[in-house]
C-alpha cells in the first residue's frame, strides 16, 4: 500500500517488494554469536533466496535479478555488493540516495550502543548474555519506542541531524556473516560484486530538513562539522572548522533562517553526495560499470512539495520548487502512499518525464544498460578520465564531470586534512 506498483509493472517485469526488521530489531548488536548484528539484511537475503527458488513461478527470471532501494534502500543494496550471504543472488543494482558510505549508514561501536540501549530500559549489566536475557524479556512496542529517544545520541548527533542510532555493523567471521569487514576497507580491497550499477542522488537532499521540521533552532559550530570527524566536540579545532565550512557555503559565521537554502546544500552534501563519490570512485577503481545521475525535476507531485507547505506555511515560498528533495523521486517510480502525502495524479508533464524514467529504469533492470529509445540520448558510463553523469529533470542531459565539482573537492580536502573516517 506504501509503493504502489502500478508504475512499474506496465513495464513488462516483476516487482518484487519486501518487508524487513528495522531500528533496534534489525540492527541491535552485542558483537558476538547470540546477537551479531545485521539481522534486518539477513532478512533481505532470504527474500532474495525465494526470489531465486520461486520468481520463475510468477514470469520472472532468477538469472536476471535487478536489486534497488532508496536512501536507507540505496545503503541497503551497496551492502549486498558487499556481502558474500548475497553472492550470486542478484545481477544488476541501483542506488538512489544511499551507499554504505553514507555518513548515517554504519555504526562502528554497536555493543557499546547496545549497552546505551539497554540501561535507557533499566538494565545496567554489562554482561551481554544478561543484557541479551533482559532485552528479550522487554514488550516489542516498548523497544521501538525506547529507540528513538535523544539520550541514546551523543551531544554532535542530537545536533547533526543525520544520526540513524540502529545500522548496519561488523560481525565476527563465519558463515552466517552478513560483513566481515567495514564498508570503506571492503571498497578499498575490492571485495564487491562486479554487477552493472545506477547510483546517483537528488540536487536538494537536505530539502527534508524543512519538510520534516528538523531545522537548526541553534547558533553553534558543531553542527557543521560531520560526526565521522575525528574532533573533539567544543574545542577550538571544532570551532574553527565548522566556520570555514559555513563560510564556504554560505560566506557567513552565523546560522539563520537566511541562510537555510544553502544549509540544505551542506546537509546534501555530508548526508548523500560525499559518500556516493567515495563509492563511485571505489567502483571506477576495481572495474565496476556504474551510471551516474542527479535527479532534479520539481513537481507539485513531489512529496517536498506537500511537506514544506504544511511545516513551514510562511515560508514554503522560500523552499518549494528550488530542487528535489530526500524522497522525491520515488513518486515518480511508485504509486506512493507515505507520509500522509494524497495521491496526485501526475499532470501530462508529470507523465511525459514519469514515463522515461520508468522506461530507463526498467530497460537497466532487464538488460543491465539503460539506454533506450524513450531516453533520447546516449547515457554514457562514468569513469575516471571522462566522468560524466546524466541529469534527470525537465530536461534530461548528459553532464561531463563529476558530480558537485567544486563542493566534493572541497570536502576531499577536509577529510584527508581531519583524517579520513575509521
Amino acid at each position: 500500500e506504501i509503493y504502489g506498483p502500478d508504475f512499474l509493472i506496465e513495464e513488462d517485469i516483476v516487482l518484487v517488494t519486501i518487508n524487513y526488521r528495522l531500528g533496534v530489531l534489525g540492527f541491535l548488536s552485542l558483537e558476538n554469536e547470540k546477537l551479531p548484528g545485521n539481522l534486518g539484511l539477513k532478512d533481505q537475503v532470504l527474500a532474495l533466496k525465494w526470489v531465486q527458488d520461486n520468481i520463475d513461478s510468477f514470469g520472472g527470471d532468477p538469472n536476471n535479478v535487478t536489486i534497488f532501494g532508496q536512501s536507507a534502500g540505496g545503503a541497503s543494496v551497496h551492502y549486498h555488493l558487499l556481502s558474500p550471504l548475497s553472492k550470486g543472488l542478484f545481477h544488476k543494482a541501483i542506488l538512489q540516495s544511499g551507499t554504505s558510505l553514507s555518513q548515517w549508514a554504519f555504526q562502528d561501536k554497536p555493543k557499546e550502543k547496545a549497552l546505551m540501549f539497554a540501561k535507557e530500559l533499566g538494565c545496567t549489566s554489562q554482561d551481554p548474555d544478561t543484557v541479551l536475557e533482559f532485552l528479550m524479556s522487554v514488550p516489542a512496542l516498548e523497544l521501538v519506542t525506547a529507540q528513538n529517544k535523544e539520550t541514546l545520541r551523543t551531544e554532535k548527533e542530537r545536533i547533526h541531524k543525520l544520526s540513524i542510532i540502529f545500522t548496519p555493523c561488523v560481525e565476527e567471521a563465519g558463515d552466517t556473516s552478513f560483513l566481515t569487514d567495514s564498508p570503506k576497507k571492503l571498497m578499498e580491497n575490492g571485495n564487491f560484486a562486479k554487477v552493472p550499477i545506477i547510483m546517483g542522488i537528488t540536487n536538494k537532499e537536505g530539502l527534508f530538513c524543512v519538510s520534516h521540521k528538523v531545522i537548526p533552532t541553534c547558533d553553534t559550530m558543531s553542527m557543521f562539522v560531520p560526526c565521522d570527524l575525528p574532533i573533539t566536540s567544543d574545542s577550538e579545532e571544532e570551532l574553527k572548522l565548522g566556520r570555514e565550512i559555513l563560510q564556504f557555503y554560505a560566506n557567513t559565521d552565523h546560522f539563520s533562517w537566511e541562510i537555510v537554502n544553502q544549509y540544505i546544500d551542506f546537509i546534501t552534501d555530508v548526508g548523500f553526495a560525499v559518500g556516493l563519490g567515495n563509492t563511485r570512485q571505489y567502483f571506477l577503481q576495481h572495474g565496476s560499470s556504474i551510471y551516474n545521475y542527479l535527479f532534479t525535476y520539481t513537481s507539485p507531485r513531489a512529496f517536498s512539495s506537500f511537506l514544506i507547505p504544511k511545516a513551514f506555511p510562511d515560508k514554503a515560498e522560500q523552499f518549494v520548487g528550488t530542487g528535489a528533495s530526500h524522497g522525491d523521486d520515488l513518486a515518480f517510480l511508485f504509486k506512493t502512499n507515505i507520509l500522509q502525502v494524497p495521491y496526485t495524479p501526475p499532470t501530462i508533464e508529470d507523465q511525459t518525464f514519469m514515463n522515461k524514467l520508468l522506461k530507463t529504469w526498467t530497460t537497466f533492470a532487464k538488460t543491465g544498460n539503460p539506454n533506450c529509445e524513450e531516453l533520447g540520448l546516449t547515457w554514457t558510463p562514468d569513469n575516471d578520465h571522462n566522468p560524466c553523469y546524466l541529469e534527470i529533470g525537465k530536461t534530461w542531459k548528459q553532464v561531463n564531470k563529476v558530480l558537485l565539482p567544486e563542493r566534493m573537492e572541497f570536502w576531499k580536502n577536509i577529510y584527508v586534512k581531519y583524517s579520513l573516517p575509521k
